[in-house]
Formats: structure tokens, sequence, C-alpha cells
């Protein structure tokens, strides 16, 4: 029987509020949060980016989760193992327009302090600035008629206690909500109650439940060591039983605030208005036990690493034999279109056209791609030259 709106309502709670001031940094929890029209007040309003403005994620530079933030009434102290803190003042900001980018999204953010773009640059390695989106953000996502921060899609996500609990009873490993960077958690529900939601209203605020959140390779790296997990997980179990027929994996739901106010912890989930959810097809029911719960360490790749030339629709780089093709082509300043980075969505799927590579199975990757010659970019290793089209 279909839970009813007013069962809902009887015992749902927002148990939590997390609050991520730099995109892919570590979460600050509060008890109470001003919702806006972009997300949670101080939610992703900034963003390291490439000196031209491609955005940085933890995706590919893990190390990120290990920041951590505080909020202060005129900026953001930042804090780093082995770096003195980075004190944020807003007044200071240069506040010159930067054309950046998040995803296929382009538009104007501002600059920050020099001094910031060296603290981020000396963390990540690289050449990066730190990008504030100013007040009012200038992205406006036509999807959802509405401004977003720097956040991948939606402005607001929730998760329930309940979903982690089930997925912690499929897994090998303990996951935490960490992983998952929710805004919103709530608890005293059934598992994957959230996705049956369609409107809930929140202390003053109602909220538009607009899609399910597809995961990626982020949710596979531990927040407080900064290492992705060897066999991927928790990629892995969802993809037992939270996969679509393209193998993107999904957990918690997206949302928008259809008003501005305030929400605090405690408050309860009124449930406005309910959708059917969306099927799954649970596969670890027709799968021996012993299978579900000992998953194969990914092989071992060899430490020995060979220079390789590797060509990527003509243009010719340096490579070796031990970082994935996505990781090589991103370091020699090529794009290859991606999203997930763990095999599970295709978006990295390119040719190969000569050489031979080492490719890790993947549900995104069947035998017809791969007699067609296709390979994934994120999880596929060269072992000799190669020639690769996208």
């Amino acid at each position: 029987m279909d839970t009813t709106v007013s069962e809902i309502n009887s015992v749902s709670n927002l148990s939590n509020i997390n609050i991520f001031p730099v995109k892919s940094i570590s979460g600050i929890s509060v008890s109470a949060a001003k919702v806006e029209k972009q997300g949670l007040q101080c939610d992703r309003r900034f963003m390291v980016a490439t000196l031209d403005g491609k955005m940085i994620t933890a995706r590919t530079h893990p190390n990120m989760v290990k920041i951590k933030a505080i909020i202060e009434p005129d900026g953001l102290i930042l804090c780093y193992p082995g770096l003195l803190d980075l004190h944020l003042i807003f007044n200071d900001f240069d506040m010159k327009k930067v054309t950046t980018t998040v995803w296929s999204d382009s538009f104007s953010a501002y600059s920050t302090t020099q001094e910031a773009n060296q603290w981020f640059s000396a963390i990540l390695g690289l050449q990066t600035q730190l990008l504030y989106s100013g007040e009012q953000s200038n992205r406006v996502r036509e999807k959802i008629q509405t401004n977003v921060s720097f956040a991948d899609g939606y402005p607001l996500l929730v998760i329930s206690e309940a979903s982690l609990a089930e997925l912690n009873k499929r897994s090998t490993g303990h996951q935490t909500m960490a992983q998952f960077r929710t805004n919103l958690v709530v608890s005293g529900t059934e598992a994957f109650i959230e996705d049956s939601w369609k409107r809930i209203r929140i202390g003053e605020v109602e909220f538009e439940i607009v899609k399910p959140c597809q995961r990626c390779i982020l949710t596979t790296v531990n927040p407080n060591t900064a290492q992705y997990h060897p066999n991927k997980e928790p990629l892995k179990t969802f993809s037992t039983f939270r996969a679509d027929d393209s193998g993107n994996v999904y957990f918690g739901q997206n949302l928008i605030a259809k008003n501005e106010g305030t929400i605090n912890v405690g408050d309860v989930i009124e449930v406005l208005e309910t959708k059917e959810k969306e099927f799954y097809v649970d596969s670890s029911k027709n799968t021996d036990t012993s299978e579900t719960t000992d998953h194969k360490t990914t092989p071992q790749r060899a430490a020995v690493s060979e220079e390789i030339t590797i060509s990527l629709n003509g243009n010719l780089f340096t490579g070796n034999t031990v970082e994935p093709l996505l990781q090589q082509a991103e370091a020699a300043g090529l794009n290859i279109n991606n999203s997930c980075r763990a095999g599970l969505c295709g978006a990295c799927r390119v040719t190969l056209e000569s050489g031979d590579v080492e490719q890790e199975d993947s549900p995104a990757l069947n035998q017809q791609l791969r007699d067609a010659g296709m390979i994934l970019a994120c999880c596929s290793v060269p072992k000799t030259d190669i020639e690769v089209v996208d």
C-alpha cells in the first residue's frame, strides 16, 4: 500500500542542514538556514577555477574535501592541513567580471583576491583562481527557470537517513552522509521515501522536487582521507539496485525553493504532493550472496610507467601506461566529454582507432560497443601507443 501524505507528515523531520561555502570542500552543519531561490544562503557561492574559467572540483582533485570553512559576518576562514588559514574578507574582493563554466553553463562570476588564488594553487598544485558568484548569481538555468550558484545543476539536495541505512545494509563498507554532499537530511521515514515526493514544505519554505540526483566518482572519495575507494564503492552497490537502463546511478532528490524563508533542524516535513517513484531493477536479488558481499578489488596496474604517445583527435602528446586516458588528456590540456568519471554513465566513450588499452568492466560499455572499438576514457589505461577519436 502506498504511504499516504498524512502518514509521512506524522513522522518526517529535518535532522540536518549542510552548507558548502566553496564548491567541493567540506560541508558545515548548521541548525538553521535562510533559503534563497538560488539555494541555501552561503551555499556554493565560491568555486575554484582554472585561469581560463573552467571549474575545478574534487572529482579530479579529491584533496579539496579536506578544506574546511568557517562562516564569518564579513567573509570566510578557510583551513587546510599544513597551511596557514586563509581569511577571505568580502570588502577585499577585486570583483572583476570573469567568464566561467559549470558543465555546459557559461556565465559571469567575480574575482576575489590574489591571496586566495595563491592559497588554492598551493593546495592543488596548479594555477587557479577563486571565484565568487555575487549575492545574486548570474547563472540562470532555463530548465528550472531559476538562478543557481556554483552547484552542479540544482540549488538543493535532500536525502533521508533511512536511504543511507538501506545502502549500508547492501554495501561491503560503511558509507557516510558526508560522501553525498546533501543540503537537507530527513529522519523518521522509510528508505527512499523522498523518491515519492513532488512538493514539500519545511518551515517557511515550499520546495519542488525536480529530479533524482545522478551520482559520480566524488561519492567514492573518503571525506577524511581524501582517497578514492579502491572498489569504487558506493557506486558498485548503487549499480545493483539504483541504476537506470543506461547504467547511471541515483541517490537523493534535487529540489528547488518556490519561495524564500528560514528552515530549522527539527522542522516537520509536510508533504504537499506525491508522485510515482522512479523504477530501478534490483539485480542484487538475482545474485548469489557471496558475489554481492565480496566485491573484487580493481586489479593493480603495473607500478612501472612506460612513456607512450597518445593521439586524441589528431592532437599528439606524451602519455604513460599507469593513468586513465581521461586524466592524461586533461593534464595535456585536451578535453574529453565526461560526467561520472566512474564508468557508469558512458559520457566519456571514445573510439580506439589503434593500440591497446586496459579497460575495466563497466555497465556503460556492453559487448556491442566494445566490438565497435569503443572505450571509456575515465577507466581505460593505455598499454601501448594509442590513437583515439571522440
